[in-house]
């Protein structure tokens, strides 16, 4: 009886997830970080510039060689990544000729929103002056209604055919997944695609909130206790490293075929998700809650007693919140300020050892990793953070005002000393994060 009641209490799981109003962001602005990670490499000093060319002449001009490639990755996905969730036969990319509708084929093969945006364009950095190029707006690059964070960010329009450097097309790329990609691919979505993607309900998160259903391919949940995935198995229904290993290989593709452009800018749609990684928040379902008070809370709430519960799930939520925010605002302050020796920036200049990229790596040594670093993240945020944003379950920390000045709050309330304890809590995910950025890109590139 005793084990019954257990064992429904863990398949209720998914109640304590589908109530959690995941964001599916991982670190804001993957841009800004890629950079300084990226930018001191001995890579570049060897690379030309390269002409920018539209996604749809990429895929006009290798066609036929594409419709063979997917083929054999959907072969691979199937054999190698042990929860993939197959590509529907009907979805495969034809060879067809036509050129009306070979983006639209694209975006259903590799099952992406098929309302992606996707154009010539450069993302800047702070400081960075457009010049005489352009200014894009967010909403010509994203399917997004909210742009609210992307107002903070300057992007020109390039043309077919310009001259652009490898590692600012890299930088761009590594923000876009971001930009709708991911967005309304379960069947219920409500989205005419969503029910014919493979990808079944959507595991957790509200399917009703239109940013919560990326979620899924931006986390991935392998590092939880053995009886969770046996009485909830959708926590293993994750795809972020289905979207890795498809942009990896296009990005080779791209590159065996002489498309510089698209080898980058795929390489960089790569990068994001690896970059997810490394947030601690992706990588845990509910950091700070043991997997007994997980099953306990459950209990309660199947006996009518929601509210523990309840409270789990927000205070998670504004956790993660606020990391997002602290990240962003401390990043962007010290690219304004021009601190070369702000400790993020010196920890993405300064990686964990190189570690050689395999699916074993990103499991079992960066997964693991982020994992392991949830519990400490999450206390650091408690302690730093002052109360009413991280220990409040009454407060949505997004709508408090105070939010939008992170960094000064804290310092009033928690004192200067907060901001520099918490920042010194992430420099060994920026660390990893650089070590990921720098294993999938030279993973790729040695296989030019």
């Amino acid at each position: 009886m005793k084990r019954n009641f257990i064992q429904k209490a863990l398949l209720s799981g998914g109640l304590l997830l589908l109530l959690f109003p995941f964001s599916g962001q991982a670190w804001s602005d993957h841009t800004l970080l890629v950079s300084k990670a990226l930018k001191d490499l001995p890579a570049w000093k060897n690379q030309d510039s390269i002409a920018a060319r539209s996604l749809k002449t990429f895929l006009v001009e290798t066609e036929k060689e594409l419709a063979s490639f997917l083929v054999e990755q959907e072969q691979w996905s199937r054999a190698n990544l042990p929860n993939y969730a197959k590509c529907p036969d009907n979805l495969a990319f034809q060879a067809t000729g036509n050129t009306e509708d070979i983006l639209a084929r694209f975006y259903r093969a590799i099952r992406i929103n098929p309302g992606v945006k996707i154009p010539l364009y450069q993302h800047l950095l702070p400081g960075q002056n457009p010049g005489a190029r352009p200014v894009a707006l967010p909403e010509e690059l994203t399917t997004l209604k909210d742009v609210a964070s992307m107002s903070f960010t300057t992007y020109v329009r390039i043309n077919e055919g310009e001259k652009v450097l490898p590692f600012e097309v890299l930088c761009t790329a590594s923000d876009e997944p971001d930009y709708g990609f991911d967005l309304g691919l379960f069947e219920d979505n409500h989205t005419d695609y969503g029910k014919v993607y493979g990808f079944g309900l959507q595991p957790f998160g509200n399917p009703n909130l239109e940013y919560s259903s990326q979620a899924p391919f931006h986390m991935g949940f392998f590092h939880e206790a053995g009886i969770l995935y046996k009485f909830g198995a959708f926590l293993k229904r994750t795809h972020l490293d289905y979207r890795i290993f498809l942009y990896k290989a296009l990005s080779e593709f791209a590159f065996r075929q002489n498309q510089p452009y698209w080898g980058w800018r795929f390489m960089g749609w790569g990068m994001h998700y690896m970059g997810d990684v490394s947030m601690p928040y992706h990588m845990k379902p509910l950091p700070g809650v043991s997997t007994m008070r997980m099953i306990w809370i459950n209990l309660k709430s199947m006996l009518g007693m929601p509210k523990a519960q309840e409270n789990a799930v927000q205070l998670v939520s504004n956790r993660h919140t606020v990391l997002e925010e602290f990240q962003i605002q401390a990043v962007r302050k010290a690219f304004q300020e021009n601190k070369a020796d702000f400790p993020l920036f010196v920890a993405l200049a300064n990686p964990e050892p190189a570690a050689a990229f395999s699916y074993d790596f990103l499991i079992n040594t960066a997964m693991a990793s982020s994992a392991d670093a949830a519990k400490k993240v999450d206390k650091a945020l408690k302690k730093n953070v002052p109360e009413i944003l991280v220990s409040d379950p009454a407060v949505e920390a997004n709508d408090r005002q105070e939010i939008r000045n992170l960094l000064q709050f804290m310092q009033e309330k928690n004192g200067a000393e907060s901001v520099s304890v918490l920042t010194q809590t992430l420099t060994p995910r920026m660390q990893q994060f650089s070590r990921d950025m720098r294993s999938f890109m030279d993973s790729v590139l040695n296989k030019k």
